[in-house]
């Protein structure tokens, strides 16, 4: 009998919970070395003492509640322990009746909650972040459909204004009214890149595929670029017959995100060059630019939804989700979009897409 309760103490003493031993009175008549810890208190200040001492929402009158029910074997409560420093730590007590035979006494075992409201207070701020990026994707949703009807509209009057009497329009009306245009083109482009994350987002960036020609697409975009940009070069070096299977409009608007980002990131006459090849059983186009390049974070990040890579010497416009809508795309094909760069060298994005034929 003696080993067992010497092994019992041993038990108590080495728990990693906290263990007290109360009178009817409320007085601490044994604590074991891990509720000490807890109270950051030596256990010769605890012995003697009360324990609402211990305890922020404990009082005499609840103990007495409690230790009136003789029958009582496990009863639990959440409350608050508080330290010698000041601090609190959240704690689950549970509470068992000791009849013995100097008189009826309380057990009481505290276990520390802190990890585990901890864990449960992340998770709450998780959700919380999912709402809020819930409710800001149904935003950009609602607001890019309601802002591409009076953009359809404006687009219209404007086509409709450059071919009315177009000769009789002074050289300035029409300067004016191709420069809005412009700027009502950058804003449409805006607009449905909004709308693209949107659907991403929704699962729903859904496309009907066909056979693609990879060189005829490359020239395509090589030429339209140059339109766009012509300040600088823009060359392509194509290896010939290669077949993709997918969209043509939209393998189109990942060549044309790439190469705009290329001219974004380079100074005015630099070249850019489209490169196309084959790469095991896929079809590898490059898009190379000798522009500011990017550090590893940088390239770590420049595929995520609405970042955009800092240059100091100039402002660079958009919103930082063609990159992002590209991989998108570049995935439903089921192709990969990666980025090869070294900081102040320039960088080479290249898509990776399987080749049929």
């Amino acid at each position: 009998l003696k080993s067992s309760d010497h092994t019992f103490r041993i038990l108590i003493e080495k728990m990693q919970e906290g263990a007290i031993t109360l009178n009817k009175d409320g007085i601490i008549l044994y604590c074991n070395p891990c509720f000490a810890e807890l109270t950051k208190t030596s256990l010769d200040k605890i012995i003697g003492r009360r324990f609402d001492q211990f305890i922020k929402g404990y009082t005499l009158e609840r103990l007495d509640v409690i230790t009136s029910d003789g029958t009582l074997k496990d009863h639990k409560m959440e409350d608050v322990l508080l330290q010698s420093d000041g601090m609190q730590v959240p704690v689950m007590l549970s509470l068992t009746n000791l009849d013995l035979e100097d008189g009826t006494a309380l057990s009481i075992i505290c276990t520390d909650l802190t990890d585990q409201k901890a864990a449960q207070q992340t998770e709450a701020d998780i959700d919380s972040q999912r709402k809020i990026i819930a409710q800001k994707d149904e935003f950009i949703g609602i607001a890019s459909h309601e802002l591409k009807t009076p953009l359809t509209s404006l687009k219209a009057y404007l086509q409709l204004m450059s071919h009315y009497k177009g000769a009789e329009l002074p050289a300035l009306i029409k300067s004016l009214m191709s420069k809005a245009e412009l700027s009502v083109n950058r804003l449409q482009i805006l607009i449905n890149d909004l709308l693209d994350v949107s659907k991403i987002q929704a699962g729903k960036l859904d496309f009907s595929r066909n056979e693609v020609d990879v060189n005829e697409l490359v020239s395509l975009c090589t030429e339209n670029a140059s339109h766009m940009f012509p300040d600088y070069r823009i060359t392509c070096s194509c290896e010939q017959g290669f077949k993709v299977m997918g969209n043509a409009e939209r393998l189109e608007q990942v060549l044309m995100n790439l190469i705009n980002n290329a001219v974004k990131y380079s100074p005015i006459n630099k070249e850019v060059n489209i490169l196309v090849n084959s790469e095991n059983d896929q079809v590898r186009i490059s898009v190379v630019d000798k522009g500011i390049g990017m550090t590893a974070d940088q390239q770590d990040k420049i595929f995520d939804r609405f970042y955009r890579v800092d240059d100091k010497n100039h402002m660079v416009g958009g919103l930082g989700m063609g990159l992002y809508i590209s991989k998108e795309i570049v995935k439903d094909h089921d192709g990969t979009l990666g980025v090869e760069s070294r900081e102040g060298e320039g960088s080479t994005f290249y898509v990776l897409l399987p080749q049929i034929g």
